[in-house]
């Protein structure tokens, strides 16, 4: 029997528009499941007995049972769709909606790009830096702390010359709101009991020549050079100027590819995009890595086929 690709995403995710579009024209089995409209729009339902269990999720007037489902295109694992549910009753709902989503990391049994819970321990930046230290890559000097003279021991150790980062970014990257790595200054340092409540990411300002996006599809890796050291606004975060990439594309050495390969094994990941800098002397430091990182500015602006892809790996775990 033909297996089903699902796709879990909300209804304005651009990136899905053009997964499912390369999904159809291969006439790859697919349903597209938006969360914004789950539990009100849609539904998900168990059913257990002696000897069976069942799941199935009716979405846009089709039905899908999980047992026919051979691959997982992830996007976000938590349900948004309560616009019709009172304020007094949405945690309730809130937290019964997510606990009936998160049986499907074990009811589920695909491929998934990428599994909720591999996704959730890769996305905490202390475990990526652990992990990197162990795969052979070269990390940034980095006190992640909520102790403020641990912070102030690594700024004075970095001659003035650190960064201060959050553990967590919003995806709305709107002048003024976003939370951009920056310099951490005098003011900065005054301020710094602020966090004991809330613990951030010091680092020991590493000098670029340009910076480097790899998107990790399986076994392939896509790569572009920012030249962020070009315009004074980027030269500590590129973010600054959101999507602006080269044109050309560039091969990674193949010490850093390998690298990359064993970081992913180490969390199980299928799809991840990394960040690094690259040294005036030609060195790789790793930065981070997003396990849900968008990546279609990366496509359009050098035609590396990102999409096509992830439509190999969905479409080859069907057969």
């Amino acid at each position: 029997m033909s297996k089903t690709c699902l796709l879990i995403t909300e209804q304005f995710e651009p990136t899905a528009d053009w997964l499912l579009e390369e999904l159809r024209r291969r006439a790859v089995p697919c349903v597209r499941w938006n969360l914004d409209r789950f539990p009100v729009g849609s539904s998900l339902t168990f059913r257990a007995s002696d000897g069976r269990f069942t799941a199935e999720v009716s979405t846009d007037g089709r039905a899908l049972d999980f047992g026919s489902v051979g691959s997982i295109w992830c996007r976000g694992f938590r349900p948004s769709g309560f616009d019709a549910v009172r304020d007094t009753d949405r945690t309730f709902a809130q937290s019964e909606s997510q606990r009936a989503l998160d049986a499907l990391m074990t009811v589920a049994d695909a491929v998934w790009v990428n599994h909720p819970q591999r996704h959730l321990q890769a996305n905490s930046k202390p475990a990526q830096l652990f992990v990197a230290q162990q795969v052979g890559f070269d990390i940034p000097e980095t006190v992640i702390t909520n102790d403020p003279e641990h912070a102030r021991g690594l700024v004075a150790q970095s001659e003035g010359r650190a960064i201060y980062k959050a553990m967590s970014q919003n995806l709305n990257l709107e002048r003024g709101k976003a939370l951009f790595t920056g310099l951490v200054t005098e003011n900065e340092l005054a301020k710094l009991d602020l966090i004991r409540v809330s613990p951030g990411i010091f680092q020991t300002f590493v000098p670029k020549a340009y910076e480097v996006r790899a998107t990790v599809v399986g076994a392939r890796v896509f790569s572009g050079r920012i030249d962020s050291q070009t315009r004074t606004e980027t030269e500590v975060d590129w973010r600054h100027r959101p999507f602006d990439i080269d044109e050309t594309p560039i091969e990674l050495p193949s010490d850093i590819e390998s690298k990359i390969h064993a970081f992913m094994r180490a969390f199980g990941l299928v799809y991840g995009a990394f960040d690094f800098i690259v040294r005036p002397d030609g060195r790789y430091v790793f930065l981070e890595i997003n396990p849900a990182g968008q990546y279609m500015w990366v496509e359009a602006a050098t035609r590396l086929p990102i999409t096509l892809a992830l439509a190999d790996v969905l479409a080859e775990s069907l057969s």
